[in-house]
């Protein structure tokens, strides 16, 4: 057993005894109420994914959590290969923190670089929009966010003390797992909480009844977290989470068709563990003062029972990437000119490592970058306004001995008018223009070798670096334009309706090239892509409610071209780009049946896509159509059961971000889950 993990189980195991001795009420911990006051930047386009959401789906994965986000696709059946693709960017293009920690660099493109469990969340930020300059860097094609829940998130008023033990089953790869949770609040000012989850699945059954190799395997995490609540105006934050899953092959995006030596189906294990530490300090008196601390550290891994490449049979390899860094502000609040200032100056820094550990040797580069940023946000009562300016310098040892280094700038400026006065009916425009660099980014970990010349691996190979020895940074240019509506009492007196269009245009200037493609691929140069990256389309996003029933619906458009002007695909050197998708529209439906009980219905509603590369095929179309139930049999929500069908009539069906293929002239891939019968039961006490 993992070291750390021993040490929070046996710590959890005392909570989980001595905690509910304080208090025998508590909260579910997938039950949280996240508040809808998020930090709204002027036209930055920033969506909150409902969390609640997350309990009644019973959502386990990536997949699950974005669902219903239309600027999100995540793709591969295979939880150990799933990637976000915003806007069809793929998430190494993306800045994607996890309470405040920024998730660096991959081991290797075939696989996903982060995991989270879904039970965790207490809250999902999604900005497509102009990347405000305290956004942090590399943000080329947006940023997501992740925050995982504290005790007193999950305590009701008066409450001192909880806990929560949950099971699940899903028919689609027949797993069961379970949760157990503890938390409390000590003397008013610490609090405290403890959770773990461990599932066990098997081969996933995809649509039709195909069972999918190389998907079964075990799923662990663990969180502890421990707040200091505001005293004096001070407040501390510490929390610790690791999440773990083991099987699955080594090219985990890959259809298992078309398995070789190369995508051989390894026993593998991949790993992230995150570990932050937030102070902040707000002065009561003062509104020029609120200073911000974040510390984190993280690491995700790869580990291999058997290296395939460069050592003998039955040799382990690991490969991983570690991150820390921090980032320190204040934001002062004053009135000035007849308007409403919040100025935000800080500075961050993060220090990436790729390593390679095979059993004789080991290689490992570096990438560092330190920034420095103000970022203003002005309300006029009525129209909003927010600029900033950041100035990063940065600076990237690769692993034969090369380097490059140098500065950037990066301006933003974004909008918001309502067109109305507050009232019945709001109506408002926005806009925004934004820039984010990365500078050197890193190889991946799993590539490091092929800097150097077989066998041994320790010569490196002759290289190009850049133009005549210089390399430019790359460079993320997000524009948006849109326009929101909200009214009340548009088809009954007590209903409420919202319409949203958002137009958007995304260029990635000088992306870094990295070769080294396939089982013989060499990296001997990194170089300026010759051309700009692109992604533009619309998003439309719609509800309407009234009593019991909620609607919500969304369709979202976009084309994303490469460096050459062809559409991006999910093989080759574009796949660590993005991938070009089909236009999708999502519906859902939540109907209070009676207080105790609810029903829904969603569905997600792929148009083919017919915009590929030449010679590549065509991505089918598909329709999936999901059902769920939540009935609470107790007085209160002390016992929960959760029961849906996804997938209900079976479709055999990939994701458009998922590798398609030919083989023997039939269209192959890693299929999504078929029709899957989901139950979960969840005590708190």
């Amino acid at each position: 057993m993992h070291p750390r993990l021993h040490h929070f189980l046996v710590l959890f195991s005392a909570l989980a005894v001595a905690v509910p001795a304080l208090s025998d009420e508590a909260t579910m911990l997938d039950s949280v109420t996240v508040s809808a006051a998020v930090e709204v930047l002027p036209g930055a386009g920033v969506r909150d994914i409902d969390t609640d959401s997350l309990a009644r789906t019973q959502a386990r994965d990536l997949q699950d959590v974005f669902v219903s986000e239309p600027a999100v696709s995540v793709g591969t059946g295979a939880r150990n290969g799933q990637k976000i693709f915003l806007r069809g960017v793929e998430d190494l293009n993306l800045n994607v923190q996890i309470d405040g920690a920024r998730q660096g660099a991959n081991n290797f493109h075939h696989q996903s670089r982060m995991t989270v469990d879904p039970y965790l969340l207490r809250r999902v930020v999604v900005d497509t929009g102009a990347s405000p300059a305290d956004a942090g860097p590399g943000a080329l094609g947006g940023s997501v966010r992740f925050e995982t829940v504290d005790a007193q998130d999950l305590l009701r008023p008066g409450q001192t003390a909880g806990g929560r033990i949950g099971l699940q089953f899903e028919s689609a790869d027949r797993s069961i797992g379970g949760t157990a949770s503890a938390y409390g609040l000590l003397d008013g000012k610490i609090g405290l909480l403890a959770y773990v989850r461990h599932e066990d699945a098997e081969k996933l059954r995809a649509g039709g009844g195909e069972e999918m190799p190389s998907t079964d395997g075990r799923r662990l995490s663990y969180l502890f977290k421990a707040n200091l609540l505001e005293q004096n105006g001070h407040s501390l934050t510490f929390s610790s989470e690791r999440n773990e899953n083991t099987g699955g092959s080594l090219r985990a995006n890959w259809p298992w068709v078309t398995n070789n030596a190369v995508q051989s189906l390894d026993d593998q294990r991949f790993s992230r563990e995150t570990h932050t530490l937030r102070h902040r300090y707000r002065s009561a008196s003062n509104p020029l003062i609120d200073v911000q601390t974040t510390i984190y550290a993280n690491e995700s891994g790869l580990l291999f029972d058997d290296n395939i490449f460069t050592t003998a049979v039955g040799d382990e390899t690991e490969w991983l990437t570690r991150s820390h860094g921090f980032d320190l502000h204040n934001t002062a609040t004053f009135n000035a000119t007849g308007a409403r200032h919040a100025l935000t100056a800080g500075v961050d820094y993060f220090h990436d490592r790729g390593v390679r550990i095979d059993a004789t040797q080991r290689w490992d580069e570096t990438a560092r970058n330190l920034g420095i940023y103000l970022q203003d946000r002005i309300d006029f009562y009525g129209f909003r306004l927010s600029g900033g300016l950041r100035v990063d310098r940065y600076d990237t040892d690769y692993a034969n001995g090369y380097s490059t280094s140098g500065s950037a700038t990066s301006p933003n400026l974004s909008a918001e008018w309502d067109l109305l006065p507050p009232g019945k009916t709001d109506l408002m425009l926005y806009a925004g223009y934004g820039e984010s660099i990365r500078g050197g980014k890193l190889n991946q970990s799993g590539w490091l070798h092929k800097y150097f010349l077989p066998p041994t691996f320790t010569t490196p190979r002759p290289f190009t670096l850049g133009e005549n020895g210089k390399l430019d940074p790359e460079r993320g240019i997000q524009k948006q334009l849109g326009i929101k509506w909200h009214g009340h009492g548009v088809l009954v007196a007590n209903d409420h309706a919202g319409l949203d269009l958002a137009l958007f245009h995304t260029t990635i200037r000088d992306y870094q090239i990295i070769p080294g493609e396939g089982a013989g691929g060499v990296t001997d140069r990194i170089t300026n892509a010759p051309g700009d990256i692109t992604t533009r389309g619309y998003e439309l996003r719609g509800h309407w409610g009234a009593g019991s029933i909620l609607i919500n619906a969304s369709y979202s458009h976009s084309k994303i071209r490469d460096y050459a002007g062809l559409p991006l695909d999910t093989t080759g050197d574009s796949a660590r780009i993005g991938a070009s998708v089909g236009d999708r529209l999502v519906l859902d439906v939540e109907w209070q049946a009676r207080d105790t009980l609810s029903l829904g219905y969603s569905l997600t509603a792929v148009k083919r896509l017919k915009d590929v590369r030449p010679t590549r095929p065509e991505k089918p179309g598909y329709a999936v159509h999901n059902v769920r139930l939540t009935w609470m049999p107790l007085s209160g929500d002390d016992l929960t059961v959760n029961f849906g069908i996804d997938n209900l009539f079976d479709r055999k069906y990939a994701d458009h971000t998922t590798v398609l293929v030919l083989s023997a002239g039939e269209e192959v891939a890693n299929w999504e889950s078929g029709r899957n019968v989901k139950l979960g039961v969840n005590l708190r006490f």
